[in-house]
């Protein structure tokens, strides 16, 4: 594959049983992070900021690959050409 794929071919990819699998590992990851946090702030009653933001930051990123669009990741992932053109054509 060149270029950017499809979002025919996102959409197969996410229906992948493999990406499917690897999904519910990241979404269990983001959990266990927020579980973590609450357990450092709650439970043990740390204030640790930067331990905090590091928990929050983790699981936030581990949901963002299962529920970012094929938009945004499409648009992660254009070239400055292609930012370029997408820009000078909405003016």
């Amino acid at each position: 594959m060149t270029g950017h794929p499809s979002e025919e071919e996102f959409d197969a990819w996410r229906d992948n049983p493999i990406t499917r699998w690897v999904m519910r590992a990241a979404l269990k990851a983001a959990e266990a992070n927020r579980e973590a946090w609450i357990s450092a702030s709650w439970d043990n009653g740390e204030a640790d900021p930067a331990l905090l933001g590091e928990y929050r930051t983790r699981a936030d990123a581990y949901r963002a690959l299962s529920e970012t669009s094929y938009d945004k990741w499409l648009e992660l992932n254009e070239s400055d050409e292609e930012a370029a053109a997408r820009l000078g054509s909405v003016e």
